[in-house]
């Protein structure tokens, strides 16, 4: 008898030992699950930032196309530009529009077939005489936009900078080449080597206008010159 009670505490400590591993590898599981819950919750959270950032770049897309949509739709209420005004082969002298809607987008056509010197010089025109014009800016845009192309990063840094200021000081009613020249500007910057600048001028337009393409260059291009 005594030899059978002496074998019940051995039992229940055999028992015991048993329990309590169990319950340790329980409580492994337990912490297994809780860092898998963690990780899952944190994905979670991930995927929330990718859709937000891919609906901000959707946003992005659709403002700018609406954008070149609106500048399309007043070029074409401007209907075509006469036959005479349009450059001929073999004329020395192409004569120029002088109503703003035709002179506009005489010097785009010019630009987009490479006739640079013609689209300079219709736009130098509109500049100097359409101030007022909602097309203002897109024209200053695109002379300094020549200018880039052509490697005169002074004075295309200066014609961008017209817009720039013009728009902080009021003097530029629409603005929406304004962030495209800010843009424009850095870029300027970095070919003459004033990398400073450059940052000063991207940082900026991340500032001011966080949710756009030029914002997302900017981000880029802030990488590349760290």
């Amino acid at each position: 008898m005594k030899k059978y009670l002496t074998l019940i505490p051995a039992t229940l400590l055999i028992s015991a030992c048993a329990k309590q591993e169990d319950i340790d590898l329980l409580q492994k599981e337990l912490i297994e699950l809780k860092k898998e819950v963690a990780q899952i919750k944190q994905n979670q959270i991930q995927v929330k930032e990718d859709i937000a950032q891919l609906s901000k770049r959707v946003d992005n897309v659709s403002k700018t196309a609406s954008q070149n949509a609106l500048e399309l739709q007043k070029l074409k209420s401007f209907g075509k530009v006469e036959e005479e005004t349009l450059p001929k082969e073999g004329e020395e002298r192409v004569k120029i529009p002088e109503k703003p809607d035709r002179l506009y987008k005489y010097a785009l056509d010019a630009y987009f077939k490479g006739k640079m010197e013609e689209a300079k010089e219709g736009f130098k025109k509109f500049i100097d005489k359409y101030k007022s014009s909602e097309l203002y800016d897109n024209a200053l845009f695109w002379l300094g936009q020549i200018y880039y192309t052509e490697g005169k990063y002074d004075t295309a840094l200066k014609t961008f900078n017209r817009i720039v200021t013009g728009c902080e000081t009021g003097e530029i009613l629409d603005c929406n080449k304004l962030p495209a020249a800010m843009l424009k500007k850095a870029q300027c910057y970095i070919k003459l080597g004033e990398t400073d600048k450059a940052k000063k001028v991207f940082q900026k337009i991340i500032k001011n206008f966080p949710d756009t393409e030029e914002a997302e260059i900017s981000r880029k291009q802030l990488e590349e010159i760290q």
